[in-house]
């Protein structure tokens, strides 16, 4: 029998002619496209949405309400700019209950797919990895010209730029209760690389990433939370925290994901020169004038 799959997402209502509002049509449609092509060919997909309260009209086909968050990053820490941004735990969670698919895929409401997405991904777990594999995909970013449903054909022949982030996971339904995110928020940094080395754990260390097939898609490179220091430092805070637990839990091989991630992103972070830099940062202008050199030099993180 085949796989099916449960893909999350959290959309929120924006101005149709905004950045997001453009991104998430495009991205709407690209999923109805996939949508449509794996139910011809025998999977079975479902798009279910997890938003907050009053944000229902956000919601578009294929998508269809998959639960209602009771919370934001606000209920947990008040943080500036105020931002009522979900718990990636609370996302994942409330779409898993809502599904009784095999696989959950969560993506952000920015990342478009291909018309074979889905199918790739079946045949991914079918043939590439073994049972209950954990991955990512690594997005592509193209060129920031489109903003028209109409161009999706163009999009797809894009080649792109890898954009080496976390904003497409897939893995089993059944370790979405598992995972320990603490109370990391979306729409900031370091929640993506915990949930990466939180499904290597509860995987027992088997998560991996696809970097050389082009299911994703992302328009431009914006890089705008890399300016929100409060939600940068919370998430990293939370992180650590999360990290601590779960190396209490379970003896974490020096050769795995989980324990490079940590060694090479976390505890930089941590660092007090790291520290400090973020202090500086939240001075008047200063966060912006980062943000406007990490985009000239087309960084994506």
């Amino acid at each position: 029998m085949p796989i099916s799959f449960c893909h999350i997402i959290n959309p929120f209502p924006c101005p149709e002619d905004s950045e997001h509002g453009i991104a998430s049509k495009i991205t709407y449609e690209s999923l109805r496209v996939a949508v449509d092509r794996a139910q011809q060919n025998g999977l079975q997909v479902e798009v279910k949405a997890v938003v907050l309260p009053g944000d229902e009209d956000a919601i578009k086909p294929p998508a269809s309400l998959g639960g209602q968050l009771s919370r934001t990053i606000q209920d947990i820490h008040l943080l500036l700019p105020p931002r009522p941004y979900p718990l990636i735990a609370d996302i994942l969670n409330i779409g898993a209950g809502a599904s009784s698919s095999d696989y959950l895929i969560f993506t952000n409401m920015d990342i478009a797919v291909q018309p074979d997405f889905y199918l790739q991904l079946h045949e991914i777990i079918e043939k590439r990895f073994e049972a209950g594999t954990p991955f990512t995909v690594y997005r592509r970013n193209i060129p920031s010209r489109y903003n028209r449903i109409e161009q999706l054909p163009e999009m797809y022949r894009e080649s792109g730029e890898i954009a080496y982030g976390y904003d497409c996971f897939v893995f089993p339904r059944s370790f979405a209760a598992d995972l320990d995110l603490g109370n990391c928020c979306i729409g900031a940094a370091h929640f993506d690389y915990l949930l990466f080395i939180a499904l290597d754990a509860v995987s027992g260390f088997k998560v991996k990433r696809i970097n050389d097939l082009p299911l994703t898609f992302h328009i431009g490179n914006d890089i705008a939370w890399s300016s929100q220091i409060d939600y940068i430092e919370h998430n990293l805070q939370e992180s650590l925290g999360a990290i601590q637990r779960m190396r209490k839990r379970v003896d974490i091989p020096v050769n795995s994901h989980f324990a490079h991630m940590e060694a090479s992103h976390f505890l930089p972070n941590a660092r007090l020169d790291s520290r400090l830099l973020r202090k500086v940062k939240r001075l008047p202008g200063i966060g912006r004038l980062a943000l406007t050199i990490k985009r000239w030099l087309g960084k994506s993180h």
